[in-house]
């Protein structure tokens, strides 16, 4: 699946994508059209050039900031010139503005490889277009711009020299339709050269039009790991290690865009005291046994989902991990079933799009697909009796399978064949965030505390704890 296919699954994604400071629309275009890896090799490849490159920039005193601030201005220029390159590839004659976009794309090559020599940053090999430069730009003056220049053919040269001439005299009334017919026709002769030229021009750059495609690939490429470099420093983030045992493991994992919200509701409130919030970090480890996080409303499970899956495509994608450490699994797939499934367009309810979506995991599963599962209280929709087997069906289903499955659920689930962790919760008053093992299904009965904290409507909490303390409610 390519990266543009998880942009607005509700994990997060687009946010990091946003924040990312990408300079040119190829860079962007680059990263929304690229493949998640699922190669141990491939994912290897893409964190060795990451972190080459964020050694060099970071970490090397040798590197200049005026340098690696010219190379960026450079890739502002970048222009995407695919339909450029597809006519060329199919044999059609280029116009001077195909060719005028060539030409630069060219030159900017040249001008970047020179500052990644500079740099000492080879993790990106740009093509060298020499060749290409001086088809377009036949007298090495090596300007920008392109022209069907007259060292093109001495006999352009002659025509545009004759109607310089004659556009310039002072021409009498005897002799002006003779002079008129002559411009015409050197008008045209120079049409059709020009024409040749062009011909001529596009039948020399075809040979190079695999290495015009690759230089614009690469230059959009090399954008999109200098942003990467930036928001791995900017955010905080880690290298994670590839998993070699099945394993997945995260140390104080976190939520950019949460914390980045808490960041900005501080700074609003600073000059107002009060306690300032604090995103609680999150340490989690699992294998193939099937999950379920427990915990009242407002505890954060549906958050810790969202960070496994944004993770976990970050990780395929080649990005740094919102984590103090990492160790990942790779997978073959990701499926993120948060939110409401409704489809009104295909007549589908809440709980039946959520049961599809669940289908098609299970489906993935028999298929013996590697696959991250996560999925937000699934069958909550519906009455709890039912509600519940379906959960522990569905757990016990997959125990045996090579999925890692993470729920979060409020039923009361039955049976040792899948792990329970639950938030903490309130300690002293406070929400605790983080994670624990648990053996008891009991889900935490928590939700009149919470609503207290809430200063809501005190009658109604009142009215709640006497249907409590009567054992009306269970």
């Amino acid at each position: 699946m390519l990266f543009k296919d998880f942009f607005d699954a509700p994990c997060g994604l687009r946010y990091m994508l946003e924040s990312l400071q990408l300079v040119s629309s190829c860079g962007r275009s680059r990263l929304l059209s690229s493949e998640m890896l699922v190669s141990q090799g491939d994912i290897e490849e893409s964190y060795k050039k990451l972190r080459i490159a964020y050694r060099t920039i970071y970490e090397t005193d040798g590197v200049t900031g005026s340098a690696l601030a010219s190379l960026k201005h450079k890739l502002m220029c970048l222009r995407d010139i695919s339909g450029t390159i597809s006519r060329l590839a199919n044999k059609v004659v280029l116009d001077d503005i195909d060719l005028f976009e060539i030409k630069y794309i060219a030159l900017l090559a040249g001008a970047v490889r020179g500052y990644l020599e500079e740099l000492k940053l080879g993790v990106i090999e740009i093509p060298d277009l020499e060749d290409v430069v001086k088809i377009l730009d036949p007298d090495g003056m090596r300007v920008e711009s392109f022209y069907v220049y007259d060292s093109y053919s001495k006999e352009l040269g002659r025509i545009r020299g004759e109607l310089k001439k004659l556009q310039g005299l002072e021409i009498g009334r005897d002799k002006a339709a003779t002079t008129d017919s002559r411009i015409t026709e050197l008008i045209e002769r120079e049409r059709l050269l020009e024409r040749k030229i062009r011909e001529n021009l596009s039948d020399l750059l075809r040979e190079h039009a695999e290495s015009i495609k690759l230089a614009v690939d690469s230059l959009g490429d090399l954008d999109v790991l200098l942003a990467k470099c930036l928001q791995i420093k900017e955010m905080g983030l880690c290298f994670p290690e590839i998993s070699s045992d099945g394993r997945t493991s995260y140390e104080g994992m976190f939520h950019p865009q949460i914390l980045s919200v808490y960041e900005e509701y501080n700074k609003l409130h600073a000059d107002f005291g009060g306690e300032k919030k604090r995103f609680t970090p999150i340490d989690i480890e699992f294998v193939h046994i099937p999950i379920s996080i427990i915990g009242a409303n407002m505890g954060g499970k549906t958050v810790v989902l969202k960070m496994l899956a944004l993770n976990q495509l970050l990780f395929q994608f080649g990005f740094g991990i919102p984590a103090k450490r990492a160790e990942i699994e790779i997978k073959d797939e990701v499926r993120i079933c948060i939110g409401d499934e409704q489809d009104e367009l295909s007549g589908l309810s809440s709980f039946a799009g959520e049961i599809k979506a669940i289908d098609g995991v299970l489906q993935s599963a028999a298929q013996g697909k590697k696959l991250l599962a996560l999925i937000d209280e699934p069958a909550r929709t519906t009455n709890p009796i039912e509600g519940t087997a379906l959960v522990a069906a569905l757990l016990n289903v997959l125990k045996d399978s090579e999925i890692s499955l993470i729920i979060t659920t409020h039923y009361n689930i039955p049976g040792e064949f899948f792990r329970r962790l639950r938030v903490n919760g309130l300690v002293n008053g406070k929400m605790d965030y983080r994670l624990g093992e648990t053996k008891s299904g009991d889900i935490p009965h928590e939700a009149i505390n919470i609503a207290k904290s809430l200063k809501v409507n005190e009658q109604w909490i009142g009215e709640a704890e006497k249907f409590l303390d009567k054992k009306i409610i269970d």
